[in-house]
């Protein structure tokens, strides 16, 4: 690789970090509430890091800040970057360009876990505990099942066949929930968590977010150079000394593991998954050590942006998956016509 490379990808790098940085202290500005001063912001964060900090802020800025705007920009940055790099890892393991975070069923049984939460009155703890749960299980089956029936040949075709069947079936499961949900006080709650929201995450919220996104981030960061072998036949892998199966497991463990807490903290947000790791691979190429970590900045700021316009260009505030497919759909068309060629041959 050149210096002019190198410094090519450490300047957007540096040009994405910036950028998130900036737009999260504008986010702290954003919304129906207007009473916040400037300077607000940077000394009601900083007074829970230094207590002798004093201000001069209201009480109701301080709860803004700290109960509302600081955990939801917080998720919002986390749930982009696990949808995107969730993506990309699976659009890696299947060598295909149209795979999401929903490949294996994972978003389809989290949010039916969820639906079957709120049927059951759960707290919103439990709703989003036994989301995360079933989409985790659901693919830890799809996984099971492709192994066994594959016999170690072709694992990803059966995985992928696995998971449109587990898939379809959460689907129809769902489909049935919603239809014996009570239409007057259950089916709201149901029709808009599954539309998406980040107005349900509080404070308390975030350590289980991060936590999560550590673990299942944290290795495929550390494995992302290996990714790229994903690709390539078990035969060949097998020659260079790679055990392709671990390393799947592993990928797949870790995609699902982001996409589940991602389903569970807000509810089904599509697009993010497929389009962010297209568009940061227009950027960097297909090399996944670079591919990972753009498409986590990139994902983060695309949700954050969004999530900023859903709490603010209307009076109520709209649903996170309709600005996403408003705007992923032509986004995604636009990829598509602009790389029809590499989406035919593949390459």
């Amino acid at each position: 690789m050149t210096k002019d490379i190198k410094k090519s990808y450490k300047l957007l790098y540096v040009t994405l970090s910036i950028s998130l940085i900036a737009v999260v202290f504008v986010s702290f500005y954003v919304g129906r509430y207007s009473g916040l001063n400037f300077l607000d912001v940077p000394k009601i964060l900083l007074k829970n890091i230094f207590p002798w900090i004093e201000g001069d802020w209201t009480t109701a800025s301080k709860a803004v800040v700290m109960n509302l705007r600081l955990p939801r920009i917080v998720a919002a940055v986390i749930v982009g970057a696990s949808l995107a790099v969730s993506g990309a890892s699976y659009q890696s393991l299947f060598s295909n360009p149209i795979a999401s975070s929903d490949t294996l069923g994972v978003s389809s049984s989290a949010a039916f876990g969820a639906v079957l939460g709120i049927l059951l009155e759960f707290s919103e703890l439990g709703v989003k505990a036994i989301s995360f749960a079933v989409g985790c299980i659901a693919v830890f089956f799809v996984f099971s099942i492709a192994s066994k029936l594959s016999k170690g040949r072709n694992l990803t075709v059966y995985l992928i066949l696995i998971g449109m069947v587990i898939s379809s079936l959460f689907q129809a499961f769902l489909s049935l929930l919603k239809y014996i949900a009570d239409p007057e006080d259950q089916l709201p709650k149901i029709t808009y968590w599954l539309m998406g929201s980040f107005s349900n995450v509080d404070i308390e919220d975030l350590p289980y977010c991060i936590v999560f996104f550590l673990v299942g981030i944290i290795p495929i960061i550390l494995l992302r150079w290996r990714l790229n072998i994903l690709s390539v036949s078990d035969y060949e892998a097998k020659s260079m000394g790679e055990n392709i199966n671990l390393l799947r497991l592993i990928t797949v463990f870790c995609a699902t593991l982001l996409t589940s807490s991602a389903v569970a903290m807000t509810g089904g947000i599509s697009w993010i998954g497929l389009i962010i790791p297209h568009i940061a691979r227009m950027v960097v190429g297909n090399d996944t050590k670079h591919l990972i970590p753009i498409s986590a900045l990139m994902g983060g700021l695309f949700l954050l942006i969004v999530d900023d316009l859903a709490r603010s260009i209307t009076v109520y505030e709209l649903p996170i998956s309709v600005l996403t497919s408003l705007l992923g759909a032509p986004i995604f068309f636009t990829i598509l016509i602009k790389n029809k060629e590499k989406m035919v041959h593949g390459d």
